[in-house]
């Protein structure tokens, strides 16, 4: 008898790891859906004799970028991802602390000075690095928007944009397991 034929298309939720070790956040309570985008810019090369009849294009760059729809209000994780903030926190009561976010709108805040690396790992069980994504440099641009009535839950969509590591050739993302060399 014949196996049956079927396509492993995947499908399910994600969590995401930002930063490593002792420094990482897990956020790992989403609504809505994790997304990963890239946007490819390029030049296209026209000469006067074929009119606008595109003749050559080059690429100009590319951007990659997470959204997470992180669907807990929780300040400490909350501050990893909001630039130009800074937590407080009262530990008097040690089993209900207090927290404080301030936010800032000073203009220049380098957003790549607290960068980090940034993991996309869906959950389903049979999933394997393979499946993960990975921004090595991925800098938080998080404006939460909250919804407060009774039919919505309070989701804060925190952006992470992808900038390219120079001591990687300019890589802006890879897909597939971190543990396979390039030069294998």
């Amino acid at each position: 008898m014949a196996e049956p034929k079927f396509l492993d298309v995947p499908i399910g939720p994600a969590i995401v790891e930002y930063g490593e070790g002792d420094d990482m956040t897990v956020y790992d309570i989403t609504k809505g859906g994790i997304v990963f985008r890239t946007s490819t810019t390029k030049h296209d090369v026209t000469v006067d004799q074929y009119g606008d009849t595109i003749v050559k294009s080059i690429l100009k760059g590319r951007t990659c970028e997470v959204i997470v729809p992180f669907a807990l209000y929780d300040l400490p994780k909350l501050a990893v991802g909001i630039p130009n903030s800074e937590l407080f926190a009262d530990n008097t009561d040690p089993k209900n602390p207090k927290y404080r976010l301030n936010v800032y709108s000073q203009a220049g805040f380098d957003l790549t000075k607290n960068a980090k690396k940034l993991v996309i790992k869906p959950t389903d069980p049979s999933a394997t690095p393979n499946d993960w994504i990975t921004v090595p440099i991925a800098a938080s641009l998080t404006d939460p928007e909250y919804t407060y009535n009774s039919d919505n839950e309070r989701i804060a969509n925190m952006t992470f944009a992808g900038y390219p590591d120079l001591s990687q050739k300019g890589l802006s993302y890879f897909m597939g397991d971190e543990t396979v060399t390039t030069n294998a």
